[in-house]
């Protein structure tokens, strides 16, 4: 029973992790365009 659970257990967060990282990649690089935004803002001003 506990190799089982051991086992089963790592495919559940690799299904949740895969979606996190994802949601997390997207934030990131929405954080990334809204800096680089503003250093292309910044010469107009």
């Amino acid at each position: 029973m506990d190799v089982s659970a051991t086992q089963s257990q790592p495919s559940k967060p690799n299904q949740d992790g895969s979606t996190f990282s994802k949601k997390k990649k997207k934030r990131f690089l929405m954080e990334v365009n809204k800096f680089l935004l503003q250093l292309l803002m910044l010469p107009c001003y």
